[in-house]
């Protein structure tokens, strides 16, 4: 199991971070996130993500990091630029972005085809869906 602290994310009871709206503070917040797991503003999709929900799943804590780090966020940005190719090709790039190494990437994509990811799309469709409420249609 993979374990990655999140001490630079806001704990529960704190002052409020404020809603980012600027595309530039937009994008300089993701990549801050991403790269260093730091959140210094809130971003509408912060929104979307449903603790109940992704509490049920027995890999919630490295998916809830992947969400909180903006993981699916970069992810659907890609996809929206770029088609799948049905691999995991951004996936990887991200979680490399991501300083991971190849090992703890490894066990992601495992986590990700065990829920129902397995490839680019499928990880938003099915995975990211696990964490924001919505149920994947069969």
């Amino acid at each position: 199991m993979i374990v990655m602290p999140e001490k630079t994310f806001q704990e529960e009871g704190q002052a409020e971070l404020p809603l980012l709206k600027d595309k530039k503070l937009i994008k300089e917040e993701v990549n801050r996130r991403l790269v260093h797991g730091i959140k210094q503003g809130h971003l509408e999709y912060d929104a979307l993500y449903n603790h109940e929900k992704s509490s049920l799943n027995k890999d919630a804590e490295i998916l809830s990091m992947l969400f909180q780090r903006l993981f699916f966020y970069r992810l659907n940005e890609k996809l929206a630029a770029f088609h799948c190719d049905h691999t995991y090709r951004f996936s990887r790039q991200i979680l490399t972005q991501m300083q991971l190494n190849r090992g703890k990437i490894n066990d992601i994509l495992e986590i990700f085809q065990k829920n129902g990811g397995v490839c680019d799309c499928e990880v938003l469709y099915n995975v990211e869906s696990r964490l924001i409420g919505k149920d994947p249609q069969v």
